[in-house]
């Protein structure tokens, strides 16, 4: 059974360069890791290595708390794939591809998150997800001010 993607699409009044950048390289700057990591309160930063094979990775004080994604695609300042397993089995990892677009008065982002039927919960995960990134694009539009 196929389960639609998660599509979300957010404007920022920056560059494409930064708005790339913000993402990719100041991830750990406006990730909300209180509430949206694997550590929570122990959770410091989180990194994503800019590169095809660079990791996503969760840190806390004494080093890494864990992993969440690998890069599988990277054309700054257009767009970057990676998985996306947070805290679980990466052969249940979803795909998410981020997309940058240059506007007139800013950048148009989207978030496209598929994959859902390697999850055993995909259908209701997909639910959480689609509430839970809107929450997380909120921290980056208004990081990007």
């Amino acid at each position: 059974m196929s389960i639609a993607p998660v599509v979300k699409r957010v404007v920022v009044q920056t560059t494409q360069e930064r708005a790339f950048d913000l993402f990719t390289k100041h991830l750990g700057a406006w990730w909300p890791l209180k509430s949206h990591s694997i550590g929570e309160d122990k959770a410091t930063t989180v990194e994503l290595e800019g590169a095809v094979g660079g990791r996503i990775v969760e840190y806390g004080e004494d080093g890494p708390l864990g992993y969440w994604g690998t890069v599988s695609d990277w054309d700054p300042p257009n767009s970057l794939s990676f998985t996306w397993h947070p805290g679980s089995d990466p052969k249940q990892a979803g795909s998410i591809t981020v997309s940058f677009t240059p506007l007139d008065d800013g950048t148009a982002v989207e978030l496209v998150h598929s994959g859902w039927e390697r999850r055993p919960d995909g259908a209701e995960a997909r639910e959480g997800y689609n509430t839970g990134w809107d929450y997380v694009l909120d921290f980056y539009v208004s990081h990007s001010r």
